[in-house]
């Protein structure tokens, strides 16, 4: 379930303009942080807006902080915003796009929650 304030992140990015969404998109797929990066994000952020993941054995933070888009699913959504780019985009792919935008909204926040409570666990 995404919880209100993800889903007004989300609504307000479907209202960018179709390349400032496709950027967004470029940087949430890119390649993580090292650690020294998601430390010092954490520091100046004091972990601003982010909860501590409980449940989960340190393999699984682990995991999740490592997950990637899956590979069949990043090669549609390059294939989304190279149209996208194109101004080649019809309804249903531009509805397509959004979708695999919200997974990667979403995987984006779990991915930081999981390093958020390895770094508080000082697991990080």
């Amino acid at each position: 379930m995404v919880s209100t304030s993800m889903q007004r992140v989300l609504r307000d990015a479907r209202k960018l303009p179709r390349q400032t969404q496709t950027q967004l998109a470029v940087i949430l797929l890119g390649a993580p942080p090292t650690r020294k990066e998601a430390q010092k994000r954490n520091h100046k952020k004091n972990g601003a807006g982010l909860e501590i993941l409980s449940g989960m054995s340190i393999d699984e933070l682990r995991a999740l902080a490592n997950a990637r888009l899956a590979p069949a699913r990043q090669r549609r959504l390059t294939a989304l915003l190279r149209k996208s780019k194109a101004l080649k985009m019809s309804e249903k792919d531009e509805a397509e796009l959004n979708t695999i935008i919200e997974e990667c909204d979403h995987l984006a926040l779990l991915k930081a929650k999981a390093m958020y409570t390895l770094s508080v666990l000082n697991l990080s």
